[in-house]
């Protein structure tokens, strides 16, 4: 999650080609510590894994993409061409099924929607490189942008009668709920009142009506979406699932902060230019939904301040979020 930063170029040579590691290690003069250290490196073990499956051949770089708190993520440059290569495992404490990730990658592949998925096995998932600018908050909240995301929303989730297999369920209310009694459970420092506040979420899920469930990207942070210069691609489809289609489009406005009074902008964009006036009720759903997005977020980071080991100020993210959660929450015209 959260938006990338700059990669960390690697160039690692075909073993077949390169000199023997003592002969590296002379060269640099490092210790065995070090080089022990550097074949650890989690670039090495994927090239190894590459290696050993056959995907890549000759000289091969490897970047190493920044900014994800959940998985290892590199741009693999091959002879053949450029993959994005991900090493991750399950997370059940965070709700991340790999199974389910590869068939609704695979799903989204199909509809266009996300880069062609290459090779998967348990760990390790390898799609095709989408050369382009990942997105900012504020790419996001440009009118044309934010109608050309709208409308991939509206393809993924419109195509739910041509997709098969067997996909997940997701619920934001759920997640909320699991993430703080997880939370809880480990001993994270859950902010005073959210008893309270769950209460409060558990109320607003019981206004949300009777819907068609469809395939959900459901963590539509800005550096999920690439622009490639023609269109845009979602990548990162660990947290997707069969749900409700209103909260990718509240989680879109969250993520990339969306002014409120742009909600029914958002919103009309989304149905398209033939759906006619909107329906206040569905309004109303997308800001309850939106706060649920905000809760979750928090929530989810409140379990890696204690589940993680990876080095990043998850306190912080959870408590701009539980902030933001109370702001939005006290904007809305429905009563706690």
């Amino acid at each position: 999650m959260l938006e990338s930063s700059p990669r960390i170029p690697v160039e690692i040579p075909d073993r077949r080609e390169g000199r023997p590691w003592q002969a590296v290690r002379r060269a640099l003069r490092i210790s065995r510590q070090r080089l022990r250290t550097i074949a650890d490196r989690p670039d090495r073990r994927l090239l190894r894994r590459l290696r050993r499956l056959d995907l890549v051949r000759g000289r091969v770089a490897i970047d190493r993409l920044g900014g994800g708190i959940t998985n290892h993520n590199f741009a693999v440059g091959a002879p053949d061409g450029k993959y994005m290569a991900r090493l991750g495992e399950d997370l059940p404490l965070l709700g991340v099924d790999r199974r389910n990730e590869v068939a609704c990658h695979r799903a989204a592949a199909g509809l266009n929607l996300a880069p062609e998925l290459v090779y998967h096995e348990p760990g390790l998932l390898v799609s095709r490189f989408v050369e382009g600018r990942t997105m900012t908050a504020s790419d996001l909240r440009e009118p044309d942008r934010l109608a050309h995301a709208s409308a991939l929303l509206r393809h993924l989730h419109r195509s739910r009668d041509e997709l098969t297999g067997e996909f997940l369920s997701f619920c934001p209310f759920r997640a909320s709920f699991t993430y703080a009694r997880t939370a809880a459970r480990l001993g994270a420092a859950l902010p005073a009142g959210i008893d309270a506040v769950l209460e409060d979420v558990l109320r607003l899920s019981r206004r949300i009506d009777p819907f068609l469930p469809s395939l959900c990207h459901n963590d539509l942070l800005p550096a999920n979406w690439i622009d490639d210069g023609r269109r845009l691609w979602l990548v990162d489809w660990e947290y997707a699932g069969i749900g409700h289609p209103l909260f990718d489009l509240a989680n879109l406005a969250a993520t990339c902060g969306l002014e409120p009074d742009r909600e029914a902008e958002l919103l009309a964009a989304y149905l398209g230019p033939d759906a006619g006036p909107i329906d206040p009720v569905e309004l109303d759903e997308l800001r309850i939904f939106r706060a649920a997005s905000l809760l979750r977020e928090a929530l989810w980071s409140e379990v890696q301040t204690v589940a993680s080991d990876i080095d990043f100020d998850y306190r912080r993210y959870a408590d701009e979020n539980h902030q933001a959660y109370r702001e939005y929450r006290a904007r809305l015209e429905i009563p706690s």
